[in-house]
């Protein structure tokens, strides 16, 4: 057990940082309220991350978040973090580079904020964006959603932007129990002007199967979008959607909404 409690808040500080690293295993750590990040993974590759727990109560004590990562497994534990529980982002701070081949399976997710599983925020806007692909979230609980901040809503959000593409994107037996506000599901390309100095460029090939949704009262309608129609959405496959054990026929009885800029939206 890591205690980082009685660390300064807002100071920085990682439970674990693994910087322009490759072949490392990290096994059975419990972290308990990391300032920061639980596990800060920077253009590493090749990162095995099996049952670990965590437990944050500071403003932006993320799970784990990767940057520019490759070849990544995070298998079995528990989140309970005060911002994003899982976070998948490309080029930002000294890690450049694409993100790719991560798997996260076997997990349960509680955000006390912000998203239970983000894809897609910070990319190389500087230069021509990054791209995210061949991201896997299987067998995962997601406890608990609990955001207010229109932005920042979806317990299984892709928010593109900064000029990345994220593709090849798939959700696989996931359980959504009932959560105080926010949306299934954010896949959107967009430009948040917090933190994106320019809008992703696309969402393409994201394949949903088996999920299974517990209705609660502060849910808002889920939301595919896109910013534009050179930066959009399209061939999102959602297989097997269930809503309080009744599988959903259409989009509306699974409550989602396609917006403008997304297209070959499917549900089956």
């Amino acid at each position: 057990m890591i205690e980082l409690a009685n660390f300064e808040r807002f100071g920085g500080v990682n439970g674990l940082r693994l910087s322009h690293s490759c072949n490392v295993t990290v096994e059975n750590l419990m972290f308990v309220n990391p300032p920061h990040y639980t596990i800060y993974l920077g253009d590493s590759e090749d990162v095995t991350i099996r049952n670990v727990k965590s437990f944050s109560c500071e403003g932006w004590s993320d799970g784990i978040d990767m940057m520019s990562c490759r070849n990544v497994l995070v298998d079995g534990g528990f989140l309970r973090t005060s911002d994003d529980c899982i976070a998948i982002y490309a080029s930002r701070w000294d890690n450049r580079g694409d993100s790719r081949n991560i798997t996260v399976r076997n997990l349960s997710v509680w955000a006390d904020v912000a998203h239970p599983l983000m894809i897609g925020t910070h990319g190389a806007h500087e230069e021509e964006g990054d791209v995210i692909e061949d991201i896997l979230f299987e067998n995962i609980d997601i406890l608990e959603h609990h955001e207010y901040q229109a932005g920042y809503l979806g317990a299984m959000a892709i928010n593109a932007g900064d000029k990345n593409v994220v593709r090849n994107v798939t959700y696989r037996n996931i359980r959504i129990e009932p959560f105080a506000h926010g949306k299934v599901l954010d896949f959107q390309v967009k430009w948040n002007k917090d933190y994106n100095p320019a809008p992703g460029r696309l969402i393409s090939d994201i394949r949903l199967e088996q999920i299974h949704v517990m209705s609660g009262r502060g849910e808002e309608p889920s939301c595919i979008c896109g910013h534009d129609e050179q930066n959009h959405v399209e061939k999102i496959e959602i297989r097997s959607f269930f809503r309080d054990g009744v599988r959903a026929e259409s989009l509306a009885q699974a409550n989602i909404v396609v917006g403008m800029y997304a297209k070959a939206v499917v549900l089956s």
